[in-house]
């Protein structure tokens, strides 16, 4: 997790230099926010029988003024993120599959467009984010299950994930100046797969997220 690390102290700087750099412009609101929550992952594929879990996120912000209607929004969160994957214990014999728990730990860096509708009170916000992620993580009991669908494609062949991943956000955001709940859906745009492959295919997937998040803004 050594890229984790560097990331998220090239983006801590950013949050800071990006906070001054807006009070210098817009005296009128600029506020550094710690935000926490709640989100339900999944990889929308072809090639896994995948189902949805639910993790959870954490992090800073900042939120300043750029027009009377528009504000700017740059965060860094960790996630944590959870869903599920279809395998036997073995794929000859077994005749139930089993719902094996898959573990994701990433760094997400975005900037967000932030329409105000209600003053500071409601927002419509979208934009892009940069995911950065390690491998899979499981009970190991479950290491050598096979995949649904395949022969001898394990749970442990499919813990790599495409390192960096580029994200599309967008969702609303209601409250006040101080503290603020969000509702955004995220989809991948980059396959996240794409370091696994069988038989000489490459895997396709696209990460989709649907969370809630509550910021607490200084």
């Amino acid at each position: 997790m050594n890229k984790t690390y560097f990331l998220l102290l090239v983006a801590i700087n950013l949050l800071f230099v990006t906070k001054s750099f807006s009070q210098g412009r817009y005296n009128d609101y600029n506020r550094l926010g710690i935000t926490a929550g709640i989100h339900q992952f999944d990889i929308t594929t072809n090639d896994l029988i995948t189902t949805k879990g639910t993790g959870f996120h954490g992090g800073l912000s900042t939120r300043g003024t750029i027009g009377r209607h528009f504000d700017m929004v740059y965060f860094l969160h960790l996630n944590r993120h959870e869903m599920n994957v279809l395998a036997k214990e073995n794929a000859l014999t077994a005749t139930v599959s089993e719902e094996v728990q898959m573990k994701l730990l990433a760094a997400k860096l975005g900037i967000l467009g932030s329409y105000k509708l209600g003053g500071n009170h409601f927002s419509i916000e979208f934009g892009p984010a940069l995911q950065l992620s390690d491998k899979f993580e499981f009970e190991s009991t479950f290491a050598e299950y096979i995949l649904e669908g395949y022969d001898t494609f394990t749970v442990n062949d499919a813990r790599k994930t495409s390192n960096l991943n580029v994200n599309g956000i967008i969702g609303f955001s209601a409250g006040f100046e101080t503290f603020k709940i969000s509702i955004q859906y995220e989809y991948g745009f980059t396959n996240v797969l794409s370091k696994l492959t069988v038989d000489n295919k490459t895997l396709k997937g696209n990460t989709t997220q649907l969370s809630g998040s509550a910021t607490f803004y200084l």
